[in-house]
């Protein structure tokens, strides 16, 4: 006791001090795992990107395949040429569309002869050859129409 009868409070022990920062530690620690475990899954990463050209390579591909197809079908008696006509016109256009990212799907022969565009002349030329055998009232040579097809597509890039 001190002289006047006041005794000075007492220090805590260094262990406290550690115990107490552990457990703040410890519930810090918790959350950040909770946090960590209730976070959306990141999204997969992108498949790699074809060399440049091969996306085109791949679609003129699948083009000429159903090209043939049309023609086969014309000739094993399960389509009609002027059916083929119309089907040879939509695979051009698809593939067009599909290279070059311009919607040409539902583009008239005027709209394609309008857009000032010389990437589309090609196909511009082969929907004109193709209109005679898709409205015209005589049915026209299914070879040909495939021809001016293979061309369009083959002529891309």
């Amino acid at each position: 006791m001190g002289g006047d009868g006041f005794y000075a409070p007492m220090g805590y022990s260094g262990v406290w001090l550690v115990v107490g920062l552990v457990l703040l530690l410890a519930v810090a620690g918790w959350y950040l795992l909770v946090w960590a475990r209730t976070r959306p899954a990141p999204p997969p990463p992108p498949p790699p990107a074809d060399p440049p050209g091969v996306h085109v390579i791949r679609l003129r591909e699948g083009a000429l395949r159903r090209i043939d197809e049309i023609v086969r079908d014309v000739q094993e008696g399960r389509s009609t040429p002027r059916r083929a006509h119309q089907e040879l016109s939509a695979t051009v256009r698809q593939f067009v569309s599909d290279a070059s990212g311009v919607g040409v799907t539902t583009m008239t022969l005027t709209e394609l002869g309008r857009s000032g565009q010389p990437r589309l002349r090609p196909l511009t030329d082969t929907v004109l050859a193709l209109y005679p055998g898709e409205f015209g009232p005589h049915d026209g040579s299914v070879a040909d129409a495939a021809e001016s097809a293979r061309r369009a597509v083959t002529s891309w890039s």
